[in-house]
């Protein structure tokens, strides 16, 4: 088959949605199939797009990321579109919307592009609050996430199929033992609302108030907006091999975004044996349980999220029981797997 994967912009960054993409792409072209994933320049030329388009550029140079594909995958071809017009998109059997900006070039592509698909990664309404009407363009559904399923099935809409998000062991897994490693929390930083940036700066300052001895190391895809406190340790874009050894060198992972889909941050630490301790968002309870293989908080609670770190850090039993259920429930989402899954929704649409 000819797949086209769609999203919204060239990704300069190191972004969930889009790794997702790349990894079932990958799958895709190594069962034999012609795969593209293009990314359309937004078509408007309205006096504020083009300066905000001319800030990103400029902002792009500063963080070294101008001009460059944060992700690749042998045999995928990455095309960035001058416009997203139909007559730009290559010729496929099935093109496939990835998030709520592509939803409307893919639906209203013409037959040349294959069958439309629109692969549901999240709740979108904080990108646009209008975002759940692009579910109801006509397209065939698929997602990521029984939770966004449930949604979906609750305005009347029935999606395909559910396709979750994975590991990869041999990407990340336990290197050292946790009873080896340092008072050391980690986390995830994103500047957005809806990540969490003040709830993770709360959990932060909760833990240091009763643990002056705990560390912190926080990575990002660009330097925080936010003012972190000073004895945290900032990495931007790690590479994959230290990014794997800041998992191996803390016991906890702080998860503080009040919405995800299905994050793939909260996999990768448990599968290198880190303790999730998370704001309850429905994303990370997909694949963790709340007191059997994490711990959570409310939603927005930065006290509360940092009052369950010092409890994981202070009860070895706890700690161990709760690292080795996480790393046992994560290693039941495979890519060959997943990929297995879209492959059959694609041949069944065909």
């Amino acid at each position: 088959m000819r797949i086209t994967f769609v999203l919204p912009t060239p990704i300069r960054i190191p972004m969930g949605g889009a790794k997702v993409v790349y990894e079932h792409a990958r799958g895709l072209a190594a069962r034999g199939h012609v795969v593209k994933v293009v990314a359309p320049k937004q078509e408007t030329r309205s006096p504020i797009a083009l300066a905000r388009r001319a800030a990103v550029a400029v902002r792009d140079r500063i963080h070294g990321v101008a001009g460059e594909h944060a992700y690749s995958a042998s045999g995928v071809e990455t095309i960035d579109l001058p416009n997203p017009s139909g007559a730009s998109f290559p010729k496929a059997d099935v093109t496939i919307a990835t998030g709520v900006q592509t939803a409307p070039w893919v639906a209203r592509l013409p037959p040349e592009a294959g069958r439309s698909l629109y692969f549901v990664q999240g709740d979108e309404t904080f990108v646009r609050p209008d975002a759940r009407e692009s579910w109801h363009l006509g397209m065939p559904l698929i997602t990521c996430a029984s939770w966004l399923a449930r949604e979906m099935e609750a305005v009347g809409l029935e999606p395909l199929a559910v396709i979750p998000n994975a590991i990869d062991p041999s990407e990340f897994s336990v290197d050292v033992p946790l009873h080896a490693r340092p008072a050391q929390i980690i986390a995830l930083y994103h500047r957005h609302p809806v990540k969490g940036p003040d709830v993770l700066i709360g959990a932060l300052e909760t833990i240091r108030r009763q643990r002056s001895d705990v560390g912190a190391d926080v990575f990002c895809a660009r330097p925080p907006s936010h003012a972190l406190p000073d004895w945290v340790s900032v990495h931007v874009r790690p590479a994959p091999r230290l990014l794997r050894a800041l998992y191996n060198g803390a016991p906890v992972l702080l998860h503080p975004s009040r919405s995800e889909g299905w994050p793939l941050v909260p996999m990768e630490a448990a599968a290198c044996g880190c303790v999730v301790v998370a704001s309850a968002n429905p994303g990370v309870g997909e694949y963790l349980a709340s007191g059997e293989s994490m711990l959570t908080a409310g939603i927005g609670d930065g006290e509360g999220l940092g009052e369950a770190a010092l409890n994981v850090m202070s009860n070895p039993t706890l700690r161990s029981r709760l690292s080795q259920a996480g790393q046992q429930a994560v290693a039941n989402y495979l890519w060959r797997e997943s990929t297995d899954r879209l492959e059959a929704v694609l041949q069944d649409l065909g």
